[in-house]
């Protein structure tokens, strides 16, 4: 059974996004991203399948 959902684990992520973004482009990783957020890569991918997948939720986000 798969765990819930965190929505403050999501919350960073996007705002860690944001700032790597804003700072390296689209060339920011998603090991930089995760790290910023606290959160371990594989739990990124938990919440966006790709980098693709979290550049979009961005762009809905702001």
């Amino acid at each position: 059974m798969a765990r819930p959902k965190n929505e403050d684990k999501k919350q960073a992520l996007l705002e860690a996004a944001t700032a790597a973004f804003a700072q390296s482009g689209i060339a920011a990783s998603t090991a930089l991203i995760a790290r910023n957020a606290g959160v371990a890569e594989g739990t990124l991918f938990r919440y966006f399948a790709t980098k693709d997948d979290l550049l979009n939720a961005l762009y809905l986000h702001l």
